[in-house]
């Protein structure tokens, strides 16, 4: 009789595992969908949002102008950091309000469902060394809007050139 408990054990664990397993890919799927309408806006294939490590130096290259800065998201001590500066900068780069940032800082993968689906417009890469660098000059920095060569549109578009 214990063997017959052992197996019926088994076979509820074995199918706890699938049913996690089938959430945690329902996740990443829904966390790619918004990120690949997110690339889209930006001029970048959608593709891309599907490979990991990746998807993320797209993000920070589109966003921020380089896309390396992802690196920054994986140091234990400054990743809490990074994230609110992630936020920010995809907050600004689609043209979103404060309520959107944190949003993205609290649940990401829903505020790129919201910007890559909603009316959210891509805006340009925000060069946030220049930011800081402004605001420490005390010439204000430009947190509203982009800033330097990559805020110029010759096209009407809002996707802008150099960063594709």
């Amino acid at each position: 009789m214990e063997f017959f408990f052992d197996v019926i054990g088994f076979f509820l664990w074995l199918s706890m595992m699938g049913v996690i397993l089938l959430l945690a890919v329902g996740y990443y799927a829904l966390t790619c969908l918004g990120r690949m309408q997110l690339f889209k806006k930006a001029g970048v294939e959608g593709y891309k949002a599907w490979i990991p490590f990746y998807r993320d130096y797209e993000l920070c290259r589109i966003t921020m102008g380089r896309g390396w800065y992802f690196i920054f998201g994986f140091i234990p001590v400054i990743s809490f950091f990074m994230r609110g500066v992630y936020a920010l900068e995809v907050m600004l780069s689609y043209g979103q309000n404060l309520l959107f940032g944190v949003l993205y800082f609290c649940f990401p993968t829903v505020a790129e469902l919201v910007a890559g689906f909603g009316g959210a417009r891509y805006r340009g890469s925000q060069d946030l060394e220049k930011q800081v660098r402004d605001m420490l000059d005390g010439k204000g920095g430009s947190w509203s809007s982009s800033s330097g060569e990559n805020s110029t549109k010759t096209d009407g578009n809002d996707v802008n050139p150099e960063n594709i």
